[in-house]
């Protein structure tokens, strides 16, 4: 059975630790979790503060001296594997530190280890500083975690007056793709059925916080070469598709198919291909392609007259690259 895996991300000082501790004090009696924490510095203080609060039933090691994206990515596979031997864990959370680009370590976690590991909602954590510290949101570390969210929460809502509540929540809301929760709480207070978000969707009970800052959005999963359909009947008509994240697409199949899409007046999606994850927008026959952070699934929407959904929907699964 492969082993539930959460990765938290967030910026320098917005609560990870913490959030990651209250977890581990709530996880059931007999559940063996292993934490697996970044540290940027020489000196171990979240490795310390987990080992020391975790309690029974949690191990605890680390990657030191750099980012697990990046620098000491090679050292990833080793204490990956002794965690994973020793421990035997029920359930494994990866901390990245506050300067990490985590894309690329969930692109190890799920092409390396998917015969080990079930990866599920990343969750990325935000503090009232980031809406007022100038330049924040616009800080590319700070934009790639918050486009690698599945569930995004505002942490410290003590700290927040109403108008960076509401700032989150209109900046929060207007994200694309659309995040499967939004939530804010404090003291580092998460839900562990936010954990499942991205496997099963499951019945979730919030934490007691104003009403109007969550919002839930929770979605089918789907299955490797059978994508997910809506059609709605606007004007004009559209058709999305959500494809697993398991499915590659080949690039330059998938970029011919779709530029030579005719009658389509919108056309928008991100995808996976073997190198990289894609944006890819076309207006007309118009058509951008650009590298993107998002890493929860393949989905694209088509706004077309008179449209063909089967047969679009074929076209894109022989875009598909062959399976190992």
């Amino acid at each position: 059975m492969r082993i539930p895996t959460n990765v938290v991300t967030g910026f320098l000082g917005v609560g990870k630790t913490t959030a990651i501790l209250d977890l581990l004090a709530r996880k059931a009696d007999g559940e063996r979790w292993a934490v697996l924490v970044n540290e940027y510095g020489e000196v171990s203080i979240d490795h310390a503060l987990l080992e020391g609060g975790g309690g029974d039933g949690v191990t605890v090691r680390e990657v030191a001296g750099g980012c697990v994206c990046c620098a000491t990515a090679p050292y990833l596979q080793v204490a990956l594997h002794l965690l994973l031997t020793e421990a035997k864990p029920h359930r494994l959370i990866v901390e990245t530190t506050g300067l990490g680009h985590p894309g690329a370590l969930l692109e190890k976690l799920r092409a390396g280890y998917s015969d080990r590991l079930n990866v599920r909602a990343t969750v990325t954590v935000v503090s009232p500083d980031d809406f007022t510290t100038p330049g924040m949101l616009e800080n590319p570390v700070f934009r790639e975690q918050v486009e690698l969210a599945d569930v995004l929460v505002l942490n410290k809502l003590d700290r927040a007056d109403e108008n960076v509540v509401a700032t989150f929540q209109q900046w929060a809301n207007g994200l694309e793709p659309p995040k499967q929760l939004i939530a804010a709480t404090q003291s580092g207070r998460l839900e562990r059925e936010w954990l499942d978000l991205g496997g099963s969707p499951p019945s979730l009970r919030m934490v007691e916080v104003p009403s109007e800052v969550v919002a839930i959005s929770t979605t089918q999963v789907a299955e490797p070469s059978r994508p997910l359909r809506f059609e709605s009947a606007g004007s004009p008509p559209a058709c999305g598709w959500v494809f697993s994240p398991d499915d590659v697409f080949d690039e330059y199949r998938l970029l011919r198919f779709l530029g030579q899409l005719s009658g389509t007046t919108r056309l928008k999606g991100v995808f996976r291909t073997e190198g990289e994850w894609v944006a890819i927008n076309r207006v007309g026959t118009s058509m951008t392609v650009t590298p993107t952070n998002y890493r929860r699934d393949s989905r694209v929407e088509v706004f077309a007259d008179g449209a063909e959904w089967e047969r679009i929907e074929r076209g894109l699964l022989d875009c598909l690259r062959d399976q190992p």
